[in-house]
């Protein structure tokens, strides 16, 4: 069986950084839309992709519980109540609808300034090739054994994307995975040329065989857009 190509990675961005990327808008349908462009453009989704809808304690009473009953009777009764969040469980026919709800809310806030309610979607995701519109040939979990990256569930091969589109802010969160080869530059031009905001040129790694060849390890990388195409 054939070696699979190295992976570079950005990580976009770690917690250290913030977690996320802004997307430069407090209109939540304007951040939808940017998030879903670059997922069309870029990705193909690899299982179904996890829809949620929260309300933030802290907010004032009346707007707090005039958007939990709006969601309930949007959404239905919701998953999880916490001391911290109402959180509820978006069917993919229902985005509009929890969506419709968040617009309801203005640029609400929290007594902290943060959101006071949030439409989410995490999604495990292939990138595709931009030569011809299909996920890049050797790249996948499996080509690298599963291997994870972290203890968070995270696999070399396999991408993931993770959008908040708030009352007040919204934020885009990825973990990008190209392949190491000659496609890697026209790869990440095609990735930036369908965000809303520029990629950090400090989160990207490339990951390489050990010596012992069991498993895979990185170093920092160079940002593959550094050329002057960020």
């Amino acid at each position: 069986m054939s070696q699979p190509p190295e992976v570079v990675t950005y990580d976009g961005l770690p917690a250290a950084a913030g977690g996320a990327h802004s997307l430069r808008t407090k209109r939540p349908a304007q951040a939808l839309d940017r998030v879903r462009t670059f997922l069309d453009a870029c990705t193909t989704p690899v299982g179904a992709p996890a829809w949620g809808f929260r309300v933030a304690a802290g907010g004032t009473p009346d707007e707090t519980e005039r958007l939990i009953a709006a969601a309930t009777d949007s959404l239905g009764g919701p998953r999880q109540r916490s001391r911290t969040h109402t959180t509820w469980n978006v069917r993919p026919d229902n985005v509009e609808a929890a969506l419709a709800v968040l617009d309801s809310a203005g640029a609400a806030v929290t007594a902290y300034g943060g959101a006071l309610a949030a439409l989410t979607l995490s999604v495990a995701v292939d990138l595709v090739d931009p030569a011809d519109g299909t996920p890049y040939a050797g790249m996948g979990a499996d080509a690298y054994g599963g291997f994870a990256v972290d203890g968070y569930g995270r696999r070399l091969g396999q991408s993931g994307v993770r959008a908040t589109v708030g009352t007040s802010a919204s934020s885009l969160s990825l973990w990008l995975n190209l392949p190491g080869d000659s496609r890697l530059e026209a790869g990440a031009r095609h990735l930036q040329e369908n965000l809303s905001f520029k990629l950090s040129g400090k989160h990207w790694r490339r990951w390489v065989p050990t010596r012992a060849g069991d498993g895979w390890r990185s170093v920092k990388e160079t940002s593959p857009l550094s050329g002057g195409n960020a």
